[in-house]
């Protein structure tokens, strides 16, 4: 049977299958486009996934005492950082999909040799989320966060005409 680590480990995988499935599909799309509907503008590919890098290494890595991935650029896309501040100080496309790949296999590892007793520790951060300063509640969040963002390069699918069944 699973521990609870194990099974947050496991989802924090399959969240991010379907986020390489969508970004599949989106292969070949102007990843700096920001589509405006209703004169509200919509991140770019780009802006989201710079920011789902800067969010799972804060949500997984930094709240619990992981290493450190060493990438300056997180800084511009962070918790209420302009959509255009990050689409000029950021890096290329190239190293935006490095980082996310590169935090990624950080966080997995560090969820598997993380010691569960560690879940109800408070996290490093002193973030608040989902009314707790846990790890678990760090790690939780992570997980609710970057689907809602699968969500979102749903619709870019959608706009830029790919088909996503």
């Amino acid at each position: 049977m699973k521990t609870e680590l194990q099974t947050y480990r496991d989802l924090v995988a399959e969240t991010r299958n379907l986020i390489r499935y969508y970004l599949k599909k989106l292969e070949g799309a102007d990843v700096r486009k920001r589509w405006e509907i209703d004169g509200k503008k919509l991140n770019s590919i780009y802006w989201l996934v710079a920011h789902m890098t800067w969010a799972q290494n804060n949500l997984l890595l930094r709240s619990s005492g992981g290493p450190n991935p060493g990438i300056k650029w997180l800084k511009f896309f962070g918790m209420g950082k302009s959509p255009d501040e990050g689409e000029v100080n950021g890096p290329s496309w190239e190293e935006v999909q490095e980082g996310f790949k590169r935090v990624h296999e950080l966080a997995l590892a560090h969820l598997n040799a993380m010691d569960p007793s560690l879940l109800d520790s408070p996290n490093k951060l002193d973030w608040e989320v989902m009314g707790s300063k846990t790890i678990r509640a760090t790690i939780m969040h992570h997980i609710r966060h970057e689907n809602t963002h699968a969500g979102h390069l749903s619709w870019l699918a959608k706009l830029n005409e790919r088909v996503t069944i």
